[in-house]
């Protein structure tokens, strides 16, 4: 599949293409951006933001390859071990599918710069592949880059798409859990109020009203 996003940056502007495509029998994904703008100051640098604000023209080219394997028997294996290692304490995790992440961007002379690390973090929202969509599932993006391991969260849990925050742009693996599997307390997690807190406060604001309340009555005399 092919996007293209024409991004107007000061005079000039930006064409973020997103290419998918898919080395199964599945069809591929949707990809998307939360915020095209913030793709652009992301992805250039001031002085590449500069000439496009006076009038130049940009290109970004996103390309989401997927596929059930990867060439890639180094990467693969930085991949497995850092499943094991994330297991410990997350719980059982699955292989999904893994996905070839490559941009460039060049400008009207057409040399192509490989875009590899972002200024900022961007949010990039992957549609799951419908085979792997399942009730009371969580999925995350593994990614290696220069030595390290990187596991992402679901920024925006949903049963259909995974969204990652991310300044880092290579190649990877989508996992999943289902929730039986997870050794995080789930229920310990969100907004908790406890009520003695409350009393607490409470009576804090009180005896600090009633000081005041004092103050002004014998200043009134």
């Amino acid at each position: 599949m092919h996007q293209a996003t024409h991004i107007s940056y000061g005079e000039g502007k930006v064409n973020i293409v997103l290419d998918t495509s898919s080395q199964m029998e599945v069809a591929a994904p949707d990809f998307r951006f939360g915020d095209y703008s913030e793709v652009v100051t992301s992805c250039f640098t001031q002085k590449e933001l500069d000439r496009i604000s006076q009038g130049e023209s940009a290109d970004l080219t996103f390309s989401f390859v997927m596929s059930d394997d990867i060439d890639d028997a180094v990467l693969k294996n930085h991949l497995y071990d850092a499943v094991s290692e994330s297991e410990k304490t997350l719980g059982m995790l699955h292989e999904g599918v893994f996905i070839s992440v490559s941009a460039n961007k060049s400008f009207d002379d057409g040399q192509m710069v490989p875009v590899v690390n972002l200024q900022d973090e961007v949010d990039i929202q992957m549609d799951i592949p419908l085979y792997l969509v399942k009730e009371d599932r969580d999925y995350f993006f593994l990614t290696h880059n220069m030595g390290e391991n990187i596991l992402f969260t679901d920024a925006s849990p949903d049963a259909d798409v995974l969204t990652i925050e991310t300044d880092v742009i290579g190649d990877g693996v989508l996992l999943y859990q289902d929730s039986y599997e997870s050794k995080i307390d789930k229920s310990q997690k969100g907004f908790n109020i406890n009520v003695q807190h409350i009393f607490v406060v409470g009576a804090v604001v009180l005896i600090a009203l009633w000081f005041v309340v004092d103050h002004m009555h014998r200043n009134s005399k």
